[in-house]
């Protein structure tokens, strides 16, 4: 009978993991799900504000994939980033794009906070 009891407290032990671990499943892809929404949203804002526009959906998409990385580097060293304060007509450019335009400019990790806000190209930070 005891066998039986802890054999019925073991299934029971791994359906409540099995259940907790399902909801904090999905609990994180919801969270993941609503910042991919956010980001997309200050994508838009900001392709607005700097009066941007694409050739494609390719290369939106491609853009966007860009200004993500570039928002996630600006944002590891600015505690509040939001569509107000999004950067300059930069923020779509990798660092190998924007050294092309100025030669010899060395993007630091703050070169989206300078320069101008609304449509004109800012000034990058050089080294």
């Amino acid at each position: 009978m005891r066998r039986s009891t802890a054999l019925t407290a073991a299934v029971a032990m791994l359906l409540l993991t099995a259940s907790l671990t399902a909801a904090y499943m999905s609990i994180a892809a919801y969270v993941e799900r609503s910042e991919e929404v956010e980001k997309r949203r200050m994508f838009r804002d900001w392709m607005a504000k700097v009066n941007k526009t694409y050739d494609s959906i390719g290369e939106e998409e491609h853009r966007y994939a860009v200004f993500k990385e570039n928002l996630r580097r600006f944002d590891k060293h600015s505690t509040s980033v939001d569509a107000a304060g999004l950067p300059n007509g930069f923020g779509d450019l990798t660092s190998e794009e924007l050294s092309s335009i100025y030669p010899g400019c060395v993007p630091d990790s703050d070169w989206r906070e300078k320069g101008s806000g609304g449509g004109g190209r800012g000034e990058a930070v050089s080294s």
